[in-house]
């Protein structure tokens, strides 16, 4: 089984026959999974063999700073952000960034990390519904994010997205 659904900490990859597709085997030699599964050792070889991959998107427009964003892998996203990742990068689907991914997930390190480089403009940044990253902490029901986000900066709670929806709106069941 391969479930590359990007729902919070979801990658699963065991392989139930002795085969796998293309997809599964690139995605496990990437800097992607690497991310993902905290292999810091493997992340330093990459960067340090290609450079460049520090912003390649997944097919789903993934980079690895979501990938250890929504993972908690606060020491990759620090050696991603010193190798030049893009912290306002988007996914395909929905337009988040990796904040929206650890404020929904409740990295709140991580997500103070990616504020120190991306400031007050990356809190801010909307997705494609026009939801912020406090938006997503409310959908994650992650309070100590919530918290922070409020006080650092009380405006977010009063944003609304395309649907008219606050931030503490999009809690509701």
């Amino acid at each position: 089984m391969h479930d590359h659904t990007h729902s919070c900490c979801s990658h699963t990859s065991a392989t139930l026959s002795a085969h796998q597709t293309m997809d599964e085997m690139d995605f496990e030699r990437s800097i992607w999974y690497a991310a993902s599964s905290g292999n810091e050792a493997r992340v330093d070889c990459l960067l340090e063999r290609s450079p460049e991959t520090v912003n390649n998107a997944d097919k789903y427009g993934y980079t690895a700073l979501h990938y250890a964003a929504r993972n908690n892998r606060l020491a990759i996203c620090r050696k991603l952000l010193a190798a030049g990742a893009d912290v306002f990068a988007r996914t395909h689907s929905d337009g988040a960034t990796a904040a929206h991914r650890a404020a929904f997930c409740g990295h709140l390190t991580v997500l103070k990390e990616l504020f120190h480089v991306g400031g007050e403009k990356l809190v801010f940044t909307k997705n494609n519904n026009g939801q912020t990253c406090l938006h997503a902490a409310y959908r994650g029901k992650r309070a100590d994010v919530i918290q922070w986000l409020i006080e650092m900066f009380p405006t977010l709670s009063t944003l609304v997205d395309h649907k008219g929806l606050s931030p503490l709106d999009v809690s509701a069941p």
